[in-house]
């Protein structure tokens, strides 16, 4: 397999350009700017930009279309979301791409394949692909594929699971509402936060004692705010959270507990339990026939093929390219050491030999698995 070495000061750059330049969802104008010079400069053709975001297709006459996919959004490291970082590794994404785009445009005559490359916004809002799917990006492709770095993994290492690799999320707001009243007299109101914690506690037998064991899926309140002093009881008191699953019923079990448990709270202790829920992504399921193909091509390789993984309870919009489309999502170990930081740490970092082995996939998944 080739190596892409003779990238690696351009890869360095794209790197630290792309994340000196971060932008948060729907607001990647900076980011989409730098791609579209980028794909002008080395004369990658373009179907469609946007604001944020863009997708094109270098067209050889092959009679099958696939796709390649990258996410370009970044995320908040300060609580003011004033500050942004690629604390996910999507510069490191858009850097793979650009840079195997740019050696098969330069090689289109030996391409078998059309290529249709996506730079997405948004994924971490769950809605990037969506918007991008309603702008035609996937319209003639016969496949999709995507990769993200994994932290978890080692330096060199592709990551490949048939079925099952990503869970579906949702995401939910409580508000708790009662009367306030003076702390040392909490028989004359309400106890919002003592209601809330009842309701965690309860929420959590959701996993352990309502669902089926076999099943898999993670409830997570992960925001609690409400009160304004230590001697008064909140009249008002919010929380949100997280849940995931991969199978319909388990979302349904989980929505309907949750609800039947915010019935009961409010009927012990007279408060108002308001619950309302955002639809993230659905659960992403690889295609087991093209997942066997990559995994035919990369074993045996300098690089190390891993398939022996658990599903992963994290979400991923790519999911929603899957379900119009077969393909894969793949990960790329980053770790040098055991201690690498992990995504969405404000210390996460991506090495530079990740990109040159992303530039390697995306090019030898063009050219070798689809003849």
């Amino acid at each position: 397999m080739k190596k892409f070495d003779f990238y690696k000061s351009e890869a360095a750059v794209l790197l630290e350009d792309l994340n000196r330049i971060a932008e948060p969802s729907f607001k990647e104008f900076k980011t989409t700017k730098y791609i579209l010079n980028f794909l002008h400069e080395n004369n990658i053709p373009l179907d469609k930009s946007f604001e944020t975001g863009c997708f094109g297709t270098i067209d050889c006459g092959a009679k099958k279309t696939i796709a390649l996919r990258a996410d370009i959004d970044a995320l908040p490291t300060n609580p003011e979301r004033t500050k942004f970082k690629h604390l996910c590794g999507h510069h490191s994404h858009t850097s793979m791409l650009l840079l195997a785009l740019k050696y098969l445009v330069q090689h289109q005559d030996q391409l078998k394949v059309n290529i249709r490359y996506i730079f997405q916004p948004a994924e971490e809002l769950g809605s990037g692909a969506l918007f991008m799917l309603k702008e035609g990006c996937l319209e003639g492709c016969s496949e999709v594929y995507g990769v993200h770095v994994d932290p978890h993994q080692h330096l060199g290492d592709i990551l490949l699971k048939a079925g099952e690799f990503m869970a579906g999320a949702a995401m939910f707001d409580i508000k708790f509402t009662g009367n306030s009243t003076h702390a040392a007299y909490p028989h004359a109101g309400d106890d919002v936060l003592v209601a809330a914690t009842d309701y965690v506690n309860l929420c959590q037998k959701i996993i352990t004692r309502f669902k089926n064991p076999i099943k898999k899926a993670v409830l997570s309140f992960a925001q609690i705010s409400g009160g304004q002093a230590f001697n008064i009881l909140a009249e008002e008191l919010s929380m949100k959270g997280t849940y995931r699953y991969f199978d319909a019923e388990v979302k349904e079990l989980i929505e309907q507990k949750m609800r039947v448990i915010g019935d009961a709270i409010k009927l012990i202790y007279g408060v108002d339990v308001a619950i309302s829920t955002v639809e993230g992504t659905v659960p992403l399921h690889n295609h087991p026939e093209l997942t066997a193909k990559l995994t035919e091509i990369f074993s045996g390789s300098e690089v190390h093929v891993n398939t022996e993984l658990d599903p992963m309870m994290g979400g991923e919009d790519f999911s929603f390219y899957l379900e119009e489309c077969p393909g894969v999502f793949v990960n790329l170990g980053v770790a040098g050491k055991a201690d690498h930081p992990p995504l969405h740490n404000k210390y996460f970092f991506v090495p530079t030999e990740v990109v040159l082995l992303g530039t390697m996939f995306w090019v030898e998944l063009v050219t070798n698995q689809l003849i």
